[in-house]
Order: structure tokens, then C-alpha cells, then sequence
């Protein structure tokens, strides 16, 4: 499975916080091929072909499962502060996780949680872009629409380009705005305006899958719910489902990596390597 080498501002991990995460690792197994590995009680390890790609934590009945998105951050303290002298909120102050590096929680303006984390390994390793991993990341922002996105320019490092510059002329204009967070010109991440949905914001993440339409339809037989029914998108086919415990994810059909022949992914820890990261 090929992977990237995420650079500060980027997301680099998932977390299902789950009120059932036996069954969480139960459905995400069944749909997208992923097995589990225990690193602590009460938090597990998905990993898909050997790499590892999200954790699910076990919390109490009465809350709302949902997934999470944290962002690479080599000095953990230092962007937890900022972010509060910027206006955010601290839910959980930085920590060490052991093997898991340091990570810390917050608030953003928009309402939103975001996770902040450096990773103990060498390098900050992304499985993503083909079916069992995560293929996109979207900031819904219920409020405060410039304020978040300076935020996250000044927090992340993003270039934030709107969709559409002409979107401000016209009837209707102010209906839909979308913007995505770049590096180098790359879109890494997105944010809608979500204002007038009277809806809370949040970070949503989508996986890919390989066949969108067996997904959804498997989801019912797996104890999911199919929220939002396949749609065509200029990035795919899609689709929008409930897990068990109740989480939103969103499932983006992807196709399948298929390796050169004649290449071979470097070793990213030997000796002609190493200097390049």
C-alpha cells in the first residue's frame, strides 16, 4: 500500500470516538476490509494491508460517536496556544500518548473539534487515496466563516482558495461557498459554509471504497443506516451513511492502487533515503 510523508497543517490521523466500539471494529471490518489491533484498553488501531489508518476510542453510553480529524503538528504546545490566544477553545490540553506521540484537543471558531498531534514515528506516514483509507477531509462551518478560515491559515499554514472567485456577483451568490485548504497549489482539505443548514459545525472524513454501491448497500445488513444515497460529484461517486454507534462518514468510490511492475516503494528508513524526509 503506498503511502505519503504529510507535511506540518495536513491531517494525518482519524479517531471514531464510539459509544460501542466493539461494534464500530465489527462494521468497518465487515465494509471496508480493515483489522483491528489493541494498543491500550479502550482504544484500537485500524489497519488496512498492514498500515495503519485510524483508531477507534470506547466512550461512555449517552454521548454521540463521531469521527475526528488531527492535524500534524511537530510542537504540539506551541500551535495548542496559539490556537487558544487565537479565540479556540481547549478541551483537552497537550499530552503525551506514549507510543502514539502527543496530541492535544480543541475548538475551533466555527464549533468544530480538531485534533492537534505530533507522532512519535520518524516520519508522519498517511495511507490514503485508494479504497479502506481516507480520501478527503471536510470542515462543515456552521459560523464565523472568515474568522475560521484565517484561523486555520494562520494555525495550518493553508492557502485558502475559494471556489469560484466570481461567486460574490449575482443572485443567489451568497447561497453556497466552498473553499479548500492548499499546500503548493494541492487541495488538502474543505470548507463549506454550512450556515444556513442549522447544522452544528464539525469535521467529516470520507473513506474510500472501491464499489460505492455495494457499500451502501451492504451498510443496512451491517447495522448502518444509509443517510444520503449515491450522488455524482465532480470527484466521484459518493455517498453519505450512519455506522451503528451512530457516527456520520461520508464513502467516495476510488479505484484500486495497482503497483508498476517495475517500480518498487522506497524504503523510507534506509541509508540513501533517509536524508530526503
Amino acid at each position: 500500500m503506498p503511502a505519503m510523508i504529510a507535511q506540518p497543517g495536513m491531517p494525518v490521523w482519524l479517531d471514531l470516538a464510539s459509544t460501542n466500539a466493539a461494534g464500530a471494529e465489527k462494521f468497518y471490518t465487515e465494509l471496508l476490509g480493515w483489522e483491528f489491533e489493541r494498543v491500550s484498553d479502550g482504544y484500537t488501531v485500524a489497519k488496512k494491508q498492514g498500515m495503519p489508518v485510524a483508531g477507534i476510542a470506547q466512550i461512555p453510553e449517552g454521548n454521540q460517536s463521531l469521527w475526528g480529524v488531527l492535524l500534524y503538528t511537530p510542537d504540539v504546545q506551541q500551535a495548542h496556544d496559539k490556537a487558544v490566544q487565537a479565540g479556540a477553545k481547549s478541551v483537552l490540553e497537550p499530552q503525551g500518548l506514549g507510543e502514539r506521540g502527543d496530541m492535544a484537543i480543541i475548538v475551533d471558531p466555527s464549533g468544530a473539534t480538531i485534533g492537534l498531534r505530533n507522532p512519535a514515528d520518524e516520519h508522519a506516514l498517511i495511507a490514503a487515496g485508494e479504497p479502506g483509507t481516507p480520501v478527503w477531509f471536510e470542515l462543515m462551518v456552521a459560523q464565523n466563516w472568515d474568522t475560521t478560515l484565517e484561523f486555520y491559515h494562520e494555525l495550518a499554514g493553508w492557502d485558502i482558495k475559494a471556489m469560484g472567485e466570481s461567486a460574490g456577483e449575482g443572485a443567489g451568490a451568497e447561497e453556497f461557498r466552498y473553499a479548500t485548504g492548499e499546500f503548493d497549489g494541492a487541495a488538502v482539505v474543505g470548507l463549506w459554509d454550512t450556515s444556513k443548514l442549522e447544522v452544528p459545525g464539525m469535521w467529516t472524513v470520507y473513506l474510500g471504497v472501491a464499489d460505492v454501491d455495494a457499500a451502501i448497500a451492504n451498510t443496512p445488513e451491517l447495522g448502518g443506516k444509509v443517510i444520503r444515497p449515491v450522488w455524482e460529484s465532480e470527484f466521484g461517486r459518493m455517498a453519505t451513511i450512519e455506522d451503528p454507534t451512530g457516527a456520520l462518514v461520508n464513502l467516495c468510490e476510488i479505484e484500486e492502487f495497482v503497483p508498476d511492475e517495475d517500480a518498487h516503494e522506497p524504503d523510507l528508513l534506509a541509508p540513501e533515503n533517509f536524508q530526503a524526509f
